[in-house]
C-alpha cells in the first residue's frame, strides 16, 4: 500500500512539473508561428527592439481556442500586402490568460485585440475584433497619416 501511495505521489509531482513548464513558455512558443509572421519572442524584447529601432509595437492579444485570433493571423496578418506594411512595426503576441503579459497591457476583455503602443508601453490606439485584410490596411493607412 505504501508503495502505491509513493508511486501516485511521484506521478502527481511529475504532472505538476510538466504543467509548470507549459506555463513558463512564452506566448510565441505556445502558439507558434505557422503563418510566418515576424513576431518577437516576448513583450520585453519587443519593447526593447522598439526603443532601439524607434518603432511602434503592435501587440496582438490572443487566447487558446480563439477562432477569430487564428482567422486574423491566417487571413489578415499573413497577407503579403499587410506583412509589407507591418515592417514599420514591432510585432508581438500576448496571451490573455497569462497574468504577467496581461498586466503589461491596457485593460481588455475580449480577443483578438491589437494594441499600438510606443516604446514606453503607452497605448496609442487599439483595434478590437477581427478585421479582413482590406479593412486592416485601410486602418493602418489612417493610423500612419494621423
Amino acid at each position: 500500500m505504501l508503495k502505491v501511495i509513493k508511486t501516485l505521489f511521484l506521478i502527481l509531482i511529475i504532472i505538476g512539473c510538466e504543467n509548470k513548464v507549459e506555463e513558463e513558455k512564452t506566448t510565441y512558443e505556445k502558439y507558434g508561428n505557422k503563418y510566418h509572421i515576424p513576431w518577437e519572442k516576448d513583450l520585453p524584447s519587443a519593447f526593447d527592439k522598439a526603443k532601439k529601432e524607434h518603432k511602434i509595437v503592435l501587440v496582438m492579444a490572443v487566447s487558446q481556442g480563439c477562432r477569430w485570433c487564428e482567422k486574423m493571423k491566417a487571413e489578415t496578418l499573413s497577407d503579403k500586402k499587410v506583412l509589407n506594411k507591418l515592417k514599420k512595426y514591432i510585432l508581438v503576441m500576448a496571451d490573455r490568460e497569462t497574468p504577467k503579459e496581461r498586466k503589461e497591457l491596457p485593460p481588455f476583455k475580449h480577443v483578438p485585440v491589437i494594441f499600438f503602443m510606443n516604446d514606453k508601453k503607452e497605448e496609442l490606439d487599439s483595434l478590437r475584433g477581427y478585421f479582413d485584410k482590406e479593412d486592416f490596411l485601410a486602418y493602418l493607412n489612417e493610423f500612419e497619416n494621423e
